[in-house]
This record gives C-alpha cells, sequence and structure tokens, in this order.
C-alpha cells in the first residue's frame, strides 16, 4: 500500500492539472500604452526641437540685421573722423575758406555785396 501512494503521488507531480498551473499574463494593454506614450514623448520632444530652431533662426535673422545696421553707423562715423582729421589739418588760407563755407552753406551767412536768390517755384 505504501508502494502505491508513492507511485500516486509520484503521478500526480508528474501531471499537474491545469488548476493548479501558474500561467503569466502579460498585460498586453499596458505594454501598447508605454508605446503610445513613448511615441508621444519623442512627438512632443520633435515639436519643441523644431521651435525651438525656428526661434533660435528668427533671433540669429534680427542679431544679423542689428549688426548691419552698427556696421554702417561704423561706417559713417569713420568717414566723419576722416573728414574732421583732414580739416584738423587745415591753416591758414584753407582753414579760412572751410570757415567760410560753413558760414555759408549750414549757417546761411552772406559776405558782403552777395545776394542770395531762392527758387520757390520747386523747380
Amino acid at each position: 500500500m505504501k508502494k502505491e501512494k508513492i507511485k500516486t503521488e509520484k503521478n500526480q507531480t508528474n501531471q499537474i492539472p491545469e488548476e493548479n498551473t501558474i500561467k503569466e499574463i502579460t498585460p498586453k494593454r499596458l505594454k501598447k500604452k508605454r508605446y503610445i506614450l513613448l511615441y508621444l514623448a519623442i512627438i512632443g520632444f520633435a515639436f519643441y526641437a523644431i521651435i525651438t530652431i525656428i526661434n533660435q533662426n528668427v533671433r540669429i535673422a534680427d542679431k544679423k540685421a542689428e549688426l548691419k545696421d552698427l556696421q554702417q553707423q561704423i561706417n559713417v562715423v569713420e568717414i566723419q573722423t576722416q573728414y574732421l582729421e583732414k580739416v584738423q589739418g587745415y591753416t591758414g588760407d584753407k582753414l579760412s575758406e572751410y570757415i567760410e563755407k560753413i558760414a555759408k552753406e549750414d549757417l546761411g551767412y552772406v559776405s558782403e555785396g552777395e545776394r542770395i536768390f531762392i527758387n520757390v517755384s520747386g523747380d
């Protein structure tokens, strides 16, 4: 009888009924949700990167325009500096001619005996 019990116990352990088996359950929906979240994160990052790149390009264009304006201002100041250095070197007759020119053109003065005619017709 003991031998039979041992045999039946061995048979029972070899043949596991389906109720006692442990099955691994994989949550398929959870995996799909994870992938969807991953895709959404990647798409969000891509949009963020694109917007950032566009914003940087706009800033670069603005800075280039500002740089161009500043370079033009530098050129104007350099020309004025060259002119002033040239004028600074005037002496004697050249200086008096320059002063007379400035007085006539900029300040509107006239010499004795000169007449100024203004064309009011616009031509």
